[in-house]
């Protein structure tokens, strides 16, 4: 089957300029102009939200959006907003003192299953037993003071990157006394001031770089930037393209691909934007165009104990990916509206259902593995 994949120097100039100017080519305070960027949930909304607890204990799961009126509507918007306008949305007023936070994460899971279909995450069960989490849901907050306790989450800020998932769900139930900011940048932004400043560098960060993964070798390549039918796409986080480097058998980085790189925080920081989630509030990016960060925060109990909850999913209405043996390894999935990506991405239980078997043998073996080197340092991964 052939693909269309698509680098700068084979772009015509009307798809350039739709990229320039498209939605979520967006820099720093444009991202306030959306409708649907602190919008404030209406009494009417919050209604049907209270609502959705009698409809799981009935039925264990929610059927569909009609089952809410003005619900419904918004949510639609923001799926429409989320794939084809700036990619990215803040919804204010989710009522999470309400409920207790096992109640509150169903709420949400389920609010989420509404505009798509929920992935494992990375922070699945196999990674750390004794959090409570489920394969869908996971608790952000602080578990150590830095990130070399196995295990543990840390309060470590993070540089720009993405998740693999179509859609980034992040509900605040509580936030530090300080710190705990995020950082939202749109990567087409990013893409085309390179282009402008260095169209060398930006051609080359179409090439596939080599990844970190939980997959056979404990590494893939993948392609920083891609252009597929018309819209971007991009996958990136700097520990796991770091961590690749230290494998002898994983393909070097460029020095082209290193500045690029470099130049992808720098502009990132430059053209994007700082906010502040409070309780209540519902960040969801789409990964495919929005890269995003945090920064670091005290460690402190009761109220200031900073939590968040996230959400991988798939929308319903989310892109086609290139159908190429890299996308295939990285997402597992390639087709729209499907889910996709997730933690073991390939494995033969769909990324939306719960692995519930044993891993197989080869598949324990590699993960052991990936494991090992996430939290203690690639050289012992061998």
């Amino acid at each position: 089957m052939k693909t269309e994949f698509k680098t700068v120097s084979n772009q015509s100039n009307e798809e350039m300029a739709t990229l320039a100017n498209c939605a979520a080519a967006w820099k720093g305070d444009e991202l306030l102009n959306s409708t649907y960027w602190n919008y404030q949930l209406t009494s009417v909304e919050v209604e049907e939200i209270n609502k959705i607890p009698d409809f799981l204990e009935k039925s264990g799961i929610l059927d569909n959006l009609n089952q809410f009126n003005q619900l419904s509507k918004t949510l639609a918007g923001v799926c429409e907003e989320l794939e084809n306008g700036k990619g990215a949305v803040l919804l204010k007023g989710f009522p999470v003192d309400r409920y207790s936070e096992e109640e509150i994460a169903k709420v949400y899971l389920a609010m989420c299953r509404l505009m798509g279909m929920p992935i494992r995450e990375s922070n699945s069960n196999f990674d750390s037993p004794k959090r409570n989490q489920t394969q869908f849901i996971t608790y952000i907050r602080a578990e150590a003071a830095d990130s070399t306790q196995e295990g543990k989450q840390s309060n470590d800020a993070f540089k720009f990157h993405t998740d693999r998932c179509d859609a980034n769900s992040l509900l605040c139930i509580r936030q530090a006394r300080t710190g705990g900011e995020n950082y939202l940048a749109s990567a087409i932004t990013i893409y085309n001031e390179m282009r402008q400043s260095h169209p060398d560098i930006a051609e080359e960060l179409f090439q596939e770089i080599p990844f970190f993964f939980e997959g056979e070798k404990n590494w893939t390549t993948y392609p920083l930037w891609c252009i597929h039918k018309g819209k971007f796409t991009t996958q990136y986080s700097s520990a796991y393209v770091s961590l690749s480097q230290l494998i002898p058998d994983a393909p070097r980085l460029t020095e082209k691909q290193k500045q690029g790189l470099e130049l992808l925080q720098e502009i990132g920081l430059r053209v994007g934007i700082k906010i502040r989630v409070e309780p209540g509030d519902w960040l969801i990016t789409n990964n495919h165009v929005i890269y995003h960060s945090r920064t670091s925060w005290p460690i402190e109990g009761g109220q200031y104990d900073r939590l968040l909850l996230r959400a991988w999913y798939t929308p319903f209405n989310s892109r086609e990916l290139p159908n190429t043996p890299s996308f295939k390894t990285f997402w597992g999935a390639v087709e729209a509206g499907k889910p996709k990506g997730g933690f073991l991405p390939n494995h033969p239980t769909p990324p939306d259902q719960p692995i519930t078997e044993p891993l197989s043998e080869n598949d324990a073996y590699w993960l052991a593995k990936y494991m090992k080197g996430r939290w203690r340092g690639v050289d012992n991964i061998k």
